[in-house]
């Protein structure tokens, strides 16, 4: 199991070699991959954009987590690490092997980052 947070934030193409370390920065975006299992974040530190990926599968859905994320957007990312998510939202038919562990997570090769 990999750690999803914090994300991997990908450099952008703007010529600046600075990179965001673990939590620093704010959460600017979130938007739900056209193709894969998580969303797409977008961060700025220092006025610069950084995206990177947040793969997902297993309790909180998805959808739950996006509408979570969606409602941090201009906090500080190391302050969303401390987010929970109320436990009466996980649906009462859920398989018991999800009740019993944590989700699967991973981190996939990013696409090209874009600078918002």
């Amino acid at each position: 199991m990999i750690p999803a947070w914090p994300p991997r934030w990908v450099p952008s193409y703007d010529g600046t070699s600075i990179l965001p370390i673990g939590e620093d920065g704010f959460l600017t975006w979130v938007e739900r991959m056209p193709n894969g299992p998580g969303l797409w974040l977008t961060m700025r530190l220092d006025g610069v954009a950084r995206r990177g990926p947040l793969l997902w599968s297993g309790w909180p859905s998805l959808l739950e987590l996006e509408r979570v994320l969606k409602g941090q957007i201009g906090r500080g990312i190391r302050d969303i690490g401390f987010v929970e998510i109320d436990p009466e939202a996980m649906p009462k038919a859920m398989p018991e092997a999800m009740t019993e562990s944590k989700p699967i997570v991973a981190i996939a090769r990013s696409g090209p980052p874009w600078s918002t």
